[in-house]
């Protein structure tokens, strides 16, 4: 699961490069790919270090927004 996050997270972000590449946007610079899971490569992007990825879903979910009353 978080491999295909991560590859998804990727696809994300080359698009957006893309996408203000071809309307002109200037100083844009090509995403750096979010890291996988069992790469040692600790100063990649979605590093979370020793955390479980629960504990980061629960932190996550704190920011959900809340259903309108």
């Amino acid at each position: 699961m978080e491999y295909l996050l991560a590859m998804v997270a990727d696809r994300l972000g080359e698009n957006t490069f893309v996408t203000g590449r071809g309307s002109g946007l200037k100083g844009l610079h090509r995403p750096r790919p979010v890291s996988r899971p069992g790469e040692e490569d600790e100063g990649r992007i979605g590093d979370r270090g020793d955390v479980p990825a629960e504990d980061v879903i629960a932190y996550l979910d704190q920011y959900k927004p809340r259903p309108a009353a």
